[in-house]
């Protein structure tokens, strides 16, 4: 019985010490990031977060320690073989969540949950956008860690099943049902009400030494067990009551808005050009004395352009519906995954189809991508253009068409007047990961912000010979053309996650009379409101998209990450942690009620989010 007893003491100690020993890796691998933690603050990340690391070795001993207890009237070789398949099993899987985690919080910040299982329906676009990440190195990692912890089973635990009798002993069955449910503890977290969750490990104000107490593992299956659709609302910071009005609050206006486009054409062309990953950053840059975007440059002199326009998340398939729904992005979730949900939205195609326009979605990649061609097709629009409508020989990027051939696609398919004003959408792809591009490099150099900025003044120039010959066809003196970034980046790496969100927007074309910088704070979500009251069309149902020309007592933009949120104002630059409902950032002239406002509006979103 006791021998019993010291093993599944044994195969405990062995995943605590697995989870620790995975911290430890997990660490040194940003080390950037943990030279700037004090030796308090790493010890703390080492004590919180063994709450969490007891927790999941007590999840993934159970079934051992219920097994065990039957022991005694099982055959030894059937006992060792079921228990050693089962812990190779989970070495297998528990390794590969912990090496991918390693390079998941490097590209979004966060500890790997559940999202990047959403790719795995689009295999050669999910390798696209790690094919920059050190794949060798961490395939590498990921056979060194499987063979030190199978050698370790098989060398050190199974020494502790040899000496075992096969005779029946009725009390140890007892004791062995009695430790397993004594694992109910360290799976809880300890005897107190609140059940472990991730405030159960966040003891710090700096946000890294938070989630690197997270237990990677427990987070990525924690995210896969608690899933949204049982509509109970995790951001609920405030009473209904209140709730209704302080989002109202910042939706108020003091005046009429401006009419900035020129309406002596009575239905004026509309094209969104939705650049991908067009950081603020780099405009008006230069690598070694070269401009990243020169076009850019140049064209934002030629029309309205906003300084301070700000993504409402991370990735495409929230901002393809933050700018043609004027919808919310959402933390843990994208609403352009539930077809159900998106069948409920506003759609800027079907008002202007609804107005006599003809309605274009222009993509050189695969609309399957993301579930976005289900969003178009509620949508109604009238044409999707993907890369299956290109010669294959065009498709030489990873995600599809390059840019370049896509913008001349749609000069050749606009050439000739017809009696339809049209809206159209064009979606680049070429400065998405690996950025690749198919000319020779302007700016040199193989590491990967080099070769991301290479990418964008790619685009750069193939837009701007788009505009040079959109500028000649006949529909240009009634065109409105938006460019606006679908979302930022982390590169060039600022050291201020909030510029990650910040975007260039610019409003040119015909309809265009003037030249203006605006200053205020806006957002992409803006960009449907603004668009359908400017053009006379009805906007009552973009609800939560603003007109960027309405005079209001302070401007505002609010963002989402992976269970965080952003809330900007002038002067004032919030970032909050809904996991641990603290600010991640440490800005002095937050006020409470800006603290306020930005919760309300996480939790009013997301429960919008939930009743559709």
């Amino acid at each position: 019985m006791r021998e019993r007893i010291r093993f599944m003491l044994v195969y405990f100690a062995f995943w605590t010490i697995y989870f620790v020993c995975a911290r430890i890796i997990f660490l040194s691998y940003h080390i950037e990031d943990t030279k700037g933690l004090t030796l308090e603050t790493v010890f703390g990340i080492f004590y919180h977060g063994f709450r969490m690391d007891l927790s999941m070795a007590g999840y993934l001993s159970l079934l051992p320690f219920l097994w065990i207890s039957f022991s005694n009237f099982i055959k030894k070789s059937i006992f060792q073989n079921s228990i050693f398949s089962y812990t190779f099993f989970l070495v297998v899987i528990v390794t590969l969540i912990i090496v991918s985690d390693l390079e998941v919080y490097n590209i979004w910040s966060f500890r790997i949950d559940a999202t990047p299982l959403r790719y795995l329906t689009s295999p050669k676009e999910a390798w696209a956008s790690i094919k920059n990440s050190p794949i060798i190195p961490l395939i590498i990692s990921f056979i060194i860690l499987i063979f030190v912890a199978n050698y370790i089973v098989y060398r050190i635990i199974a020494n502790k099943i040899y000496d075992w009798k096969n005779i029946k002993n009725f009390p140890f069955l007892i004791y062995g049902l009695l430790l397993s449910a004594v694992l109910i503890i360290p799976i809880r977290g300890g005897v107190g009400i609140a059940p472990m969750n991730h405030s159960s490990v966040y003891f710090s104000n700096i946000n890294f030494a938070n989630i690197a107490a997270i237990n990677a593992p427990w987070n990525f299956f924690s995210s896969m067990v608690n899933k949204t659709s049982n509509k109970v609302n995790p951001y609920t910071y405030l009473p209904k009551e209140q709730l209704a009005k302080t989002v109202s609050e910042l939706y108020k206006t003091s005046g009429n808005p401006k009419q900035m486009v020129n309406l002596e054409v009575d239905k004026p062309n509309v094209l969104i050009i939705t650049w991908e990953s067009f950081t603020k950053k780099v405009v008006d840059n230069s690598v070694d004395g070269i401009e990243i975007t020169p076009e850019f440059n140049k064209l934002k002199n030629q029309g309205l352009y906003f300084e301070n326009c700000y993504a409402m998340g991370d990735r495409t398939d929230k901002a393809i519906t933050s700018i043609l729904s004027g919808y919310p992005a959402q933390p843990t979730e994208s609403i352009i995954k539930h077809p159900n949900k998106t069948a409920t939205l506003p759609f800027l195609s079907k008002d202007f189809e609804k107005n006599g326009y003809s309605t274009q979605f222009y993509y050189g990649g695969d609309t399957e991508f993301a579930n976005i061609k289900s969003y178009l097709f509620n949508g109604n629009f009238e044409k999707i253009v993907d890369m299956n409508d290109f010669p294959e020989e065009l498709s030489t990027s990873k995600w599809g068409v390059h840019d370049e051939y896509l913008f001349d696609k749609f000069i050749e398919e606009h050439r000739y007047q017809t009696n339809k004003p049209f809206f159209a959408t064009l979606l680049t792809l070429s400065s998405h990961e690996p950025f690749e591009t198919p000319t020779e490099k302007v700016i040199k150099g193989e590491s990967t912000e080099n070769q991301y900025l290479n990418s964008l003044n790619y685009t750069d120039k193939s837009l701007g010979k788009f505009i040079e010959n959109a500028k000649k066809q006949y529909w240009w003196k009634n065109t409105l053309v938006i460019i606006v970034a679908d979302h930022g980046h982390p590169l060039p790496d600022t050291k201020n996650r909030i510029d990650n969100f910040k975007i260039p927007m610019l409003w040119t074309g015909g309809v265009i009379n003037s030249s203006v910088k605006y200053h205020q704070i806006v957002s992409q979500i803006d960009i449907a409101s603004t668009l359908t009251q400017q053009l006379r069309l009805k906007a009552d149902k973009y609800t939560w998209s603003k007109n960027i020309f309405s005079p209001r007592k302070e401007s505002w933009a609010f963002f989402d990450f992976n269970d965080g949120f952003g809330f900007i104002k002038p002067g004032k630059e919030l970032l909050f942690d809904n996991v641990g409902r603290i600010p991640i950032n440490h800005n002095p002239k937050i006020t409470p009620l800006d603290l306020k406002q930005g919760k309300a509006f996480q939790q009013k979103s997301f429960q919008d989010f939930l009743d559709r």
